[in-house]
Parts: structure tokens; sequence; C-alpha cells
């Protein structure tokens, strides 16, 4: 009995050639097209010659790849390979070398989002950084890369010698392919030029970091024609950094939202989104963590911090934030520096001649925060609007970035306002009252503060008493709590 289907061998790389693979740690692959693409980091065979060095690919293979008839018979025969580059760039770019994880949107199947890392023998740090499919095909299509003999350099293969059909194309029966076809592409799977990244620069990048796994969001903000894109990456160390991708003016903007402590010091090793019931979950080796993607009202206390991100919005008619919707206030871009000058703080305080006041923000500033400056600005009706100089004897800093004046005068009068980086904080309006530091100059004023002086003699009088009292009493508690055995020193009898 026949089920007419036809049977096909399974194939797989050249075994024991470094040409094809070296080492090799798969972090992914996907179906686009009449194409599968692998990527993966290994040994790089054509920087042996100046030592060991690992390299970040891209590999593909054509769906229908069936091996050749005789060469390559148990192989693909489509099997092609890049390099894929995650730098800072520069006249001498940094290389984040190492491929870690990588990610597609399933609704975008033209962008892939990869984290990198440095050797671990050198300096640490990590990158993200994301590749357009348009990028690889050009890499693919592209000049290949050989060795001449074991100690030349490797070198652009010249166009004369490409077989026709050209290796690595798509056809119906790899079988029929030519034999020249064949021996090319088993000693020539490498393309000569690399697979860079979008917008010359990664997405994020940060030392003594190691990122592990990430996911991808992304978010259109239809009433603002802007589209985001949310970034969740893990670490080895147990945190989720959360960062937000942008265009503005054709250049790619980026920064980082929020830390998220999931497992102190064990690595997230498993990271998936869900659309349906809007979560990001993690996973370490010993514990699962699920993860709102709009954690808008549990997570933001204040206006500044809010519309920065794009799940969320600000109502400033009950000082909340909420998942965003028309009519709420957002900022991603910190474009429009006085969004939330309306919902911040102000206060207003009367304080007397020759007192020194504090000046607190009571906000909760992050630890992504902590780096940026705060600073204190007074508006005074002598030099108008001038940055605070913290000094000893009239400003100081306090723990919490408040501000303390001292020996308040009238010059001291005015607004102070607070601000991290280009976001008001919170704002005091200063008035001083230097009434009782005139001389009185009616029968009336004479009475008033001989008045206020005698209540508060009255008050100094009564806590005297009170002190005095509780004092006796613990005098008296001490002396009741000696034990019947206690020794004193006594004069002896004679």
């Amino acid at each position: 009995m026949t089920t007419g289907k036809k049977v096909f061998n399974f194939k797989r790389t050249l075994k024991y050639d470094s040409k094809w693979l070296d080492k090799p740690n798969f972090v992914g692959s996907f179906d686009i097209g009449e194409h599968v693409y692998f990527f993966f980091r290994e040994t790089a065979v054509e920087y042996i010659n100046c030592g060991k060095a690992v390299y970040s690919r891209v590999a593909r293979v054509c769906k229908k790849d069936t091996g050749g008839k005789n060469i390559l018979n148990q192989n693909w025969a489509t099997y092609l390979k890049a390099r894929i580059n995650c730098s800072i760039s520069g006249e001498f770019p940094f290389y984040f070398n190492e491929i870690q994880d990588v990610y597609q949107l399933p609704t975008d199947k033209t962008k892939f989002y990869a984290t990198f890392t440095t050797s671990t023998n050198g300096l640490v740090g990590s990158a993200v950084c994301s590749f357009d499919i348009n990028e690889i095909h050009g890499a693919f299509a592209g000049k290949f890369k050989e060795q001449a003999s074991s100690n030349s350099a490797w070198l652009p293969v010249l166009n004369s010698k490409i077989p026709e059909p050209r290796p690595g194309t798509c056809v119906n029966d790899t079988s029929t392919l030519p034999d020249s076809v064949l021996n090319f592409i088993r000693s020539h799977p490498l393309m000569d030029k690399a697979v860079n990244h979008e917008h010359n620069n990664p997405v994020y990048y940060k030392r003594d970091l190691v990122f592990t796994k990430l996911v991808v969001d992304k978010i259109k903000i239809e009433i603002l024609s802007q589209e985001y894109t949310v970034f969740y990456i893990g670490t080895n160390a147990g945190r989720i950094y959360k960062i937000v991708q942008y265009l503005r003016n054709g250049e790619s903007k980026s920064k980082l939202l929020d830390i998220f402590e999931i497992a102190q010091n064990e690595a997230i090793q498993v990271m998936e989104l869900s659309q349906k019931r809007k979560s990001l979950y993690v996973a370490t080796d010993y514990r699962i963590k699920q993860i709102d993607l709009a954690m808008c009202n549990r997570r933001y206390d204040n206006c500044f911090r809010c519309v920065k991100d794009p799940y969320c919005g600000w109502d400033k008619d009950t000082s909340t934030c909420k998942p965003y919707e028309p009519g709420l206030l957002q900022d991603v871009g910190n474009e429009t520096y006085d969004i939330c000058d309306t919902s911040v703080l102000k206060k207003k305080i009367i304080v007397t001649y020759g007192q020194s006041v504090h000046l607190g923000c009571f906000v909760k500033i992050p630890e992504i925060l902590k780096d940026q400056t705060v600073t204190w600005y007074h508006h005074s009706k002598e030099k108008g609007r001038y940055e605070i100089k913290y000094n000893p004897t009239k400003y100081i800093e306090t723990t919490e970035r408040g501000l303390v004046v001292i020996s308040v005068n009238e010059a001291d009068g005015g607004r102070y306002d607070c601000h991290l980086g280009g976001s008001l904080l919170c704002s005091y309006n200063i008035t001083v009252d230097a009434h009782r530091c005139t001389p009185p100059n009616k029968t009336n004023d004479y009475q008033k503060i001989y008045s206020d002086w005698c209540h508060e003699f009255e008050k100094y009088k009564s806590a005297m008493k009170t002190w005095e009292k509780k004092q006796a009493q613990c005098s008296r508690q001490n002396y009741s709590n000696q034990h019947p055995n206690d020794v004193f020193a006594r004069t002896p009898n004679v």
C-alpha cells in the first residue's frame, strides 16, 4: 500500500567542518517566506589566524532544500551564514560579539531584536540591537568570503569565480544543482558583508551588566500618530530593564523607563508576552512571575514619571496614573517640558524673619533617575530666576534632595522650584514676615508684643515645671528599684 507521499531523509550541516559551524550556541530560528533563519554564536573561523574570538551569526536555508544528488546529498545545499554586527559606532567601534537571545514580533516579520554581550574574558557589557530583514537579504546577496590558504587572510571572492545559478538561491529541486554550485557552497558558506544593525547604534547598552533574554511589544497611540517599541530585557542578576524606543524627526531615540526586581541573583531564563492577558511572564530556575504591562497606578505616584510610560497617562483631575486613553496627559518623548506643572505640589509658606525653613518634595525618586541632577531655582524680585548653589551658611541639600534655607531674610522671599532633569517636581512660595523685626510705632503694637512675650514666658514656665516634676518621679523610681542586697559604700564601725 502506498500513501503517495514522498519521504525525505533529514538534512544537516557538514559534520566536523569549522567553515560551516564551529562550537555553535543557537539562540533562535524563524520561518520567513521561502527560508528558515537561524541565529547563533560560534568561534569565528575568519579570525582564527589572529587568535580566538566568538562572533554572532545569522544563517539561512531554503525550505525546499533536499540536499544535492551526489555532493552534499546528506547535507544542506543552500546553507549560507553571515556575521551579525552589534556595536557602538566610532572611529574604533566597540563590539558586542556574543548574541544571547533573539525576538521577532508575531505581527512584524521584517524586524529582529537581539541581546548581545561582550566576551566574559574582558570588559563586561551588554547591548540590544535591532535588525531589518532587508539588511539580512543584502548580506546574503553580496560577496562571499574565502581563505586561499591556511596562512592567508580572508578576502571577498571575485564575481568571476561564482558559479550559476548563484549559490544559496532557492530552486524547486536542489538535487538538480550543478556540482560546481554544490562544491562552491561546500567551501564558501560564509558571506563577506556583515549584517549591520539599525540606526547606527544599539537601542540600549550598559557596562557591568549581562543581558540574557528579551521580548518586545509595540504600542500605537492613534490620536498622537505615534508608535513606540517597548523592550523588556532580562539579566543574569534577576532584573528586568524596561526600555522605550521611538522616532523623532527620523532619528531613533530610546531611554530606560524602569527596572523590575524579579529574583535577586537568579538569571532570567525565559520571558514570554501574552497580549490576551496584557502580561509579561518571567521565569528563573526557581520561580515564575507575572507582570502587568500597564502597571500605571501601582508603579507611578507622580505625573512626571507616569507621562513617560507609553502604556500610561496622567489624570490631572484625580491626580492618578491610569492606562492611557484620549484625554490623559502623556509625553514619552519629553517634548512638553511643563506638561506636569499643573499637577505638581505647590505650597505657600509664611516664614518669620531669621527662621530656617525646610523645603521638601516628598517624591520618591526611583533608581533609574538617581543619577539625574536635582536642581533648585529661586524666583526673587531682585535677582529674577537663578539656580541655587549649595553652601553650609545659607543653602543646604538634604539626603532626600530637599532644600534648607538658613536664617531667612526679606531677600529670600519668592518662589522656589525643584527640577529633576527638565521636570518640575514641586514648588514653594515663601513669604517672609518681617513685622516683628521692626520697631513698634503704636501703643497697641507695644501691648500686643508684650502680651505675646508674656504668653511665651508662661509656656516656658509650664514646661519647666513639667520637667521638674518628671525628674523627681524618675529619681524616686530609681531609688525604689534598688535591691535590698545591694552593697553601698559606707564607713565601717570601729
